[in-house]
């Protein structure tokens, strides 16, 4: 009999690139459990609903709010740390009872980090979903960087998305066991989506978010960042500018918000949630942000996307569909339209769900393994 199967997640983004897992899972009839860390826990339910997925939903912080303020962080970080300290054996009986198996933590947030060590605290394995991304610098992104390292040198199962993942990898003679699952399952996640999908109306021509801490900690960076796009305004308007709750703050707190406000080249956007908001980008002609996971998804959908870093962890579509923001507008926008020129929109329909068969048949395999030698000889 197979063991229950644990998905240790906190943020938004996390959910999204797991749910594939959990539906394969889900679709064997495979016992899973979501211990649900909280850190955007006011969007669990609709994420779950999205994906139709059914889990034993454990709720190891308490739910309802989303993170999104420093302070709040700070106090999320502190209960996480309280809730560690919990007896083990009042632990393990609260969140996964009398199971043994492994426990699946994804990314490089501090909820990559808390799962980390959550599940040695309750006894699993750990399996690392997304490893051997990196920036080659230490501490650029920080802490993003450093959490993925670490998380790393101590999980038992590594799920590269690509060679070149794995490659790095290897090179440092990491503990857990590698496998390549061949790309990120956050192409299984867009297909879900995309299968399933329906139009939410006219789409904007232009997509811009930011929300990475290296963006809005600095009011010279974030100053930078804005006064670059707003000079590629010119020609890509009108801009939506989707707003994260700590970006509104940043904006706020910086005294920007108002300039933004009534600029008629953009339009503030709520925050979607993530069936629409795939909708929106796969409509858009361009997209503008600092995040990793919406230049990926760009890459699908083979739509121009300038990442507004100077560097970046992942290779998706950088040098055809994507490129690292530069000191000259009037190079990017060159970019951008050649892309858009040659453009051929994509639909990820097809939704075969394999990167997540990998990372179960990964987990089955290890765990098949582990009951037929547990001492290890």
């Amino acid at each position: 009999m197979k063991s229950v199967h644990h998905l240790i997640i906190g943020t938004k983004a996390q959910f999204i690139k797991m749910a594939p897992i959990a539906r394969v899972l889900q679709d064997e009839g495979s016992a899973y459990r979501i211990l649900d860390l909280s850190q955007h826990g006011s969007l669990t339910a609709k994420i779950l609903d999205a994906f139709d997925l059914r889990p034993e939903l454990v709720h190891v912080l308490p739910t309802g709010k989303t993170v999104g303020t420093y302070g709040q962080m700070a106090w999320w970080a502190l209960r996480a740390c309280q809730r560690l300290m919990t007896p083990r054996n009042k632990l393990r009986k609260q969140l996964v009872h009398a199971s043994a198996g492994t426990a699946l933590v994804h990314g490089d947030t501090f909820s990559t980090l808390f799962g980390l060590h959550l599940a040695r605290r309750l006894g699993l394995r750990v399996g690392l979903v997304e490893a051997g991304l990196t920036s080659g610098h230490l501490f650029d992104p920080f802490p993003e960087e450093a959490v993925r390292r670490h998380v790393e040198r101590h999980a038992d199962l590594l799920f590269p998305p690509d060679e070149a993942s794995a490659e790095n990898l290897r090179k440092r003679r990491l503990r857990g066991a590698i496998h390549n699952t061949g790309y990120n399952t956050g192409r299984d996640s867009l297909s879900l989506i995309a299968r399933h999908g329906t139009a939410t109306g006219p789409s904007p021509r232009t997509v811009l978010t930011l929300h990475r801490a290296e963006t809005l900690a600095r009011r010279m960076r974030l100053l930078q960042v804005l006064s670059h796009v707003q000079q590629l305004a010119e020609r890509l308007q009108p801009i939506s500018f989707f707003l994260h709750e700590p970006t509104r703050r940043a904006l706020e707190r910086h005294g920007l918000m108002a300039a933004l406000a009534t600029d008629t080249r953009f339009r503030l956007k709520p925050l979607a949630d993530y069936p629409t908001f795939i909708q929106i980008l796969m409509g858009a002609s361009f997209i503008l942000t600092d995040g990793g996971s919406i230049q990926e998804e760009a890459s699908y959908l083979s739509t121009p996307c300038l990442v507004l870093r100077s560097t970046t962890e992942r290779s998706h579509g950088l040098g055809t569909t994507a490129a690292l923001m530069s000191e000259d507008p009037r190079h990017d926008l060159e970019f951008l339209e050649s892309v858009e020129r040659r453009r051929r929109p994509l639909v990820p329909s097809n939704c075969t769900l394999d990167a997540a068969k990998k990372v179960v048949a990964a987990v089955d395999g290890e765990t098949e393994a582990t009951a037929a030698n547990p001492d290890g000889t």
